[in-house]
């Protein structure tokens, strides 16, 4: 099959004149102080534990590193990822889940951006799913950059972490619907997986209806502008699961903030990276 790049998308031009008009010209007219302020607050890292009595006992007390929204590019570069990258691997998790939107413009910006996350290691495995903005420029060369990264990356797909006994993840790629993140996680060809990775918070319509016990999500930076003290008052006032934890009978989701932004602004919403220790009961 052929590698040639197919024609950029009218989403990659509208999301490239966005990027121009709302977040490179105001940066531009301040001396690029927007950018600087931005990239200067702290990651930070937000610590959780959980509860499923559907948690498979075998993996109780399992950590799990999420990072998301990463938006490699103009707004989040070399140093910035690093930043992220030694503050994934100081938690020492179990697992790491990168849940979508990596780059935030062009699949050009991807080879530096894996050779970077090549240094993630976890004992269960590093796993990723695609995001809206992976699939504005060639996504294929992101899923192939992943896993030439040592990454494994789930396309509507599920494996077991660990072996054949192993936990069991599975992962599905962009759907910006209810419906559509519902047949993606059909074609997973699973009743019931123990962790789902999507990077759209609306899977865990599906997930909660399968009784899976954890969903972890980005997608919607949380606002990125939200009201001091109650993180799901922000700015993204269409989408229902917007930030922080979910939880319905034994199923949980978590909306991370994630550590990129497509505007650098964010107001009592930090970037972030999640720690979820799992356990059963």
């Amino acid at each position: 099959m052929s590698d040639a790049r197919p024609p950029r998308s009218l989403g990659y031009h509208t999301a490239t004149v966005r990027n121009m008009l709302l977040t490179k010209l105001p940066d531009s007219l301040v001396g690029g102080r927007l950018k600087s302020r931005h990239v200067a607050q702290a990651i930070r890292i937000e610590e959780l534990t959980l509860e499923s009595a559907v948690w498979p006992r075998e993996f109780d007390g399992l950590r799990i590193a999420h990072l998301s929204d990463i938006h490699f590019g103009h707004l989040l570069g070399e140093v910035r990822l690093m930043q992220a990258i030694d503050a994934v691997r100081a938690v020492r998790a179990d697992l790491i889940a990168i849940t979508g939107d990596l780059i935030d413009l062009s699949a050009h910006e991807s080879p530096l951006l894996f050779e970077r996350l090549a240094l993630l290691q976890a004992r269960l495995g590093v796993f990723v799913v695609l995001g809206n903005h992976d699939h504005l420029d060639h996504p294929r060369s992101i899923v192939r950059g992943a896993r030439d990264a040592g990454l494994i990356p789930l396309m509507d797909e599920s494996v077991r972490a660990g072996g054949r006994d192993g936990l069991l993840v599975a992962g599905i790629d962009w759907s910006k619907s209810i419906p559509g993140c519902g047949e993606r996680l059909r074609r997973c060809g699973v009743a019931r997986a123990d962790l789902l990775l999507a990077h759209n918070p609306k899977a865990f319509v599906a997930a909660e209806e399968r009784g899976i016990p954890l969903t972890l999500s980005g997608h919607t930076h949380g606002g990125q502008v939200a009201r001091r003290g109650n993180r799901r008052h922000n700015l993204v006032f269409t989408q229902r699961l917007s930030a922080g934890l979910y939880r319905r009978g034994e199923s949980n989701l978590y909306v991370t903030n994630g550590v990129g932004a497509w505007f650098p602004l964010r107001l009592n919403c930090p970037p972030e990276i999640a720690v979820i220790e799992m356990r059963s009961r």
